[in-house]
């Protein structure tokens, strides 16, 4: 009799453990995907040398004179938010950057004003990952397979902002409504052929603005204004860089105080766009 009861209990140990094993850990798990963006440097991360200087023509604006962002600090920390359900989790990414948006304003054509104003920028961006492998791995089997793009504003006063992007050329049409919920996986990036020629419009609130990209070309970041074609709507061009790799452009909407009031706030929002350059197939 003490057999015949032994055997059950024993299977129901068994049973009880495996449940046990396989029981998820959701903060296991949270801990895991934060480890696993904490490394990961080249998707998860904000400038914050200073995305422009005062040297080169191509940042001169004629219109307002030459104009820069000084070298900024940020939080040490980022704040990383995770949700996680089943094998699936959201990530977003947070970090506040700090510095100077510097203006040389144009008085006269021999004479200018520096004109200096506090930058506090508030940067996000999503990402997705998959749970793929064995939960006992060190990850606990998390992948990292989606990256939105970036979205950024001014913090104290916040008023300008995009809408839409999109990109034209002779080979594609990308158009983006929402940088936080535009996602793609980082082997499939919007890709570019080499020196393609871009057409980029950007659909703002602002009817009286000044637009912006900014790019690399090799190591020289070069800024190349839009041309404002009334109603909030700015367009501008571009050719995607020779060499082939992993690039990204900013697009810039600051707001026309920012630019022509000496004493009016920072006024900014911002979109990070991340792409490949290819030779075609």
């Amino acid at each position: 009799m003490r057999r015949a009861l032994l055997v059950p209990m024993l299977l129901t140990a068994v049973a009880m453990l495996l449940v046990s094993c396989n029981r998820p850990d959701p903060d296991a798990d949270i801990a895991a995907i934060r480890s696993l963006v904490e490394s990961d440097t080249v998707h998860f991360k904000s400038g914050t040398a200073g995305d422009s200087t005062e040297n080169g023509s191509l940042l001169d604006d004629t219109t307002v004179g030459l104009w820069w962002r000084g070298p900024q600090t940020h939080d040490p920390q980022a704040t990383i938010e995770v949700t996680v359900e089943g094998d699936s989790a959201w990530v977003s990414w947070h970090q506040s950057n700090y510095g100077e948006f510097i203006h040389w304003v144009k008085t006269s054509d021999t004479t200018s004003t520096k004109w200096t104003k506090e930058l506090v920028e508030r940067v996000q961006v999503n990402a997705v990952f998959r749970r793929e492998a064995e939960e006992t791995a060190e990850d606990r089997g998390w992948r990292f397979k989606r990256l939105s793009l970036a979205h950024g504003r001014s913090d104290t006063v916040s008023t300008v902002r995009i809408d839409s992007l999109r990109i034209q050329s002779s080979l594609r049409d990308v158009m983006i409504r929402n940088p936080l919920e535009t996602c793609y996986r980082p082997d499939s990036l919007v890709t570019f052929t080499p020196a393609e020629q871009l057409t980029m419009t950007l659909y703002t609130n602002v009817p009286e603005g000044r637009a912006f990209l900014h790019a690399f070309w090799l190591w020289i970041l070069v800024r190349a204004p839009f041309e404002h074609q009334g109603d909030g709507v700015y367009v501008g061009t571009w050719n995607a860089q020779l060499l082939p790799g992993f690039r990204f452009a900013i697009f810039d909407l600051i707001s026309e105080s920012t630019m022509l009031e000496p004493d009016a706030p920072y006024d900014y929002c911002g979109w990070l766009f991340p792409y490949d350059v290819r030779n075609a197939d």
